[in-house]
């Protein structure tokens, strides 16, 4: 048995390893460029050994998101257990911590092919998967207005599961255009996120 628990301990090491020398070569060289034979390369494994882990140069991205946003989970879960005072800085706030947590994971060219694989395989693993990561994100935000709920700050008569997936969306689509372009920087779309918030509370509450 101990035999066993060493083996599978040195598993996990190799898998991680693999895993940080795929996220440095993104980061540096570019997904397109590099290669499982680079990585491999680096990670002094073969070829075979790298697809037997992750299957695919994709299904290693899809582990890096992955392990991304396990961490990104915990830094909500925190914030949310703050209770802030309003839901505008709430959301604000929730779209603050998922760019500041995206970027200091990959570049935004990395971010960038993980979307277009995103769509490009939404009908393959790597598509329902990232979806299912998405998913767990919007059951924060739920978890959020249902807090907001509680302290009497919602009206207990909005539906709370379609107010968190409107607002994740929103958010999104600022997540998406902060991606997009270089030149757009967190201040930058915190200020649009959050004038298209206020814009929806005049309308709402007109």
């Amino acid at each position: 048995m101990a035999s066993m628990g060493l083996r599978e301990r040195q598993k996990a090491s190799r898998r991680e390893r693999i895993l940080e020398i795929a996220k440095t070569r993104f980061q540096t060289d570019g997904y397109t460029a590099t290669t499982i034979e680079l990585i491999a390369k680096d990670a002094d494994v073969s070829a075979v050994t790298v697809y037997n882990y992750f299957d695919s140069k994709a299904g290693l991205l899809l582990a890096l998101v992955s392990e991304s946003d396990q961490l990104l989970i915990r830094q909500l879960k925190t914030m949310i257990a703050r209770k802030p005072a309003n839901l505008i800085d709430a959301v604000a706030s929730f779209g603050q911590i998922l760019r500041r947590h995206a970027m200091s994971y990959l570049t935004k060219s990395t971010w960038r092919e993980v979307l277009s694989a995103s769509i490009n395989e939404g009908s393959s693993d790597f598509g329902r998967t990232y979806l299912e990561l998405d998913n767990v994100l919007i059951e924060l935000m739920h978890a959020m207005i249902v807090e907001f709920q509680q302290r009497k700050l919602i009206a207990e008569t909005v539906d709370s599961a379609a107010l968190a997936d409107c607002l994740f969306s929103l958010q999104n689509i600022r997540f998406f255009q902060f991606i997009a372009d270089d030149n757009r920087d967190d201040e930058d779309i915190d200020r649009r996120l959050r004038r298209d918030l206020e814009s929806l509370k005049a309308v709402f509450s007109a």
